[in-house]
């Protein structure tokens, strides 16, 4: 009669440890593909946030117009206003062209937009009137989060920088209306370090609009700027 074989104790020992290092190691390679794959995704998403706010900001600059406005107490406020304008650090406020209008609703085509930091959140506020009354609020969007600070500086059309806009030191009918030719942006992100972008403005203004007109609701051109 044969005797049977079978396993030692041993021999099953040394079986459950080689399968159980696999498992050990399948399981670390998983956790770090599902890891890298997180990261991934958690970065892409960061990198588009980024992209459209700066596409954001440049389609506002890029379709900026000489048009001042109302301010809610009746003073008016330059087409195009950069610097410490709220006491609440940069600030940039525009009138600029292109709002759509899908649905038909009776309002201009022109909006007035201001840019700001609140805490690490750049935000864009806008107003759904153009010249304002004492209980217009603006809307507010969060564009993009992680900002650190920003800086922007505005070339005059002698070829000189400066630091806030209208450049003049007296506010008269000119200044109103003047424009940059182009803005420097300084952007701090937490993730992306120090972001510099240059936008240069259109060359084209509406003449001679100090005030509220027909032409700024009906007959003012859309250009459109894609992403």
């Amino acid at each position: 009669m044969r005797d049977s074989q079978g396993f030692t104790l041993l021999e099953l020992l040394i079986a459950i440890a080689i399968f159980g290092l696999l498992g050990l190691g399948t399981y670390q390679m998983l956790g770090s593909v599902v890891r890298t794959d997180s990261t991934t995704r958690e970065q892409e998403l960061r990198l588009r946030e980024l992209v459209r706010g700066m596409a954001a900001f440049e389609r506002d600059v890029q379709q900026t117009l000489a048009r001042p406005v109302r301010a809610p107490y009746g003073n008016m406020d330059a087409a195009f206003e950069g610097g410490n304008i709220t006491g609440e650090g940069v600030t940039v406020a525009l009138t600029r062209t292109g709002w759509r209008n899908p649905t038909g609703v009776v309002r201009s085509r022109l909006q007035r937009v201001r840019w700001q930091l609140d805490g690490t959140t750049w935000q864009r506020h806008y107003w759904r009137v153009l010249d304002q009354a004492q209980d217009s609020q603006p809307q507010v969007q969060q564009v993009l989060d992680d900002v650190l600070s920003w800086r922007l500086r505005y070339l005059d059309q002698d070829g000189n920088w400066q630091n806030s806009w209208p450049s003049g030191m007296v506010a008269n009918e000119e200044s109103m209306t003047e424009l940059p030719r182009a803005v420097e942006l300084i952007l701090e992100h937490r993730h992306y370090g120090s972001l510099r972008r240059l936008f240069r403005l259109p060359d084209t203004a509406i003449p001679g609009a100090l005030g509220p007109s027909d032409d700024d609701d009906a007959d003012v051109p859309m250009p459109e700027l894609s992403l």
